[in-house]
């Protein structure tokens, strides 16, 4: 940044215009002007600190306010990466109902029941909506297993 050099080398140059008529101050006449200069060197001097830390202030402020920003876009991108887990756990839930329709059991339902059960955890977490599987299904699949188990 370009800024806090050019403050320092202003400090500098104010500074340096003060020690310069310090030096040059010879007699009455030269001791009144350099008395002057000195005020105004003094002044300018007083000017230049409240700017410096006019310009530390705002830096500190900017560099609060770039921290809280990152940190909520950390966090909106946790949010986002749930949401896509959670996008891909529904989609391996409809995927898993699929194959239980096909070839249901026991052991399948009640691993599905609890899956549903944790994916529902994490949803509510996210403020989202929540995986509804009437109990239709649960009784029509448990149904079908038993029968299928009596046959063989």
């Amino acid at each position: 940044m370009v800024l806090p050099f050019a403050i320092g080398a202003i400090g500098l140059a104010v500074g340096a215009v003060a020690g310069a008529f310090s030096t040059h101050a010879f007699g009455e006449k030269d001791r009144q002007a350099a008395k002057h200069h000195r005020t105004v060197a003094n002044e300018l001097s007083e000017k230049y600190s409240a700017l410096k830390q006019r310009y530390d202030e705002l830096a500190d402020k900017s560099q609060r306010q770039i921290d809280q920003y990152l940190r909520q876009k950390a966090l909106d991108e946790v949010e986002k990466d749930g949401l896509r887990l959670v996008v891909r756990l529904q989609q391996s839930l409809i995927s898993l109902m699929g194959e239980i329709d096909k070839e249901p059991a026991k052991a399948s339902l009640t691993d599905f029941r609890n899956a549903v059960s944790m994916t529902n955890c994490i949803l509510q977490e996210l403020k989202e909506e929540l995986i509804f599987v009437p109990s239709e299904y649960y009784i029509r699949n448990i149904l079908r297993a038993r029968e299928l188990e009596e046959i063989k």
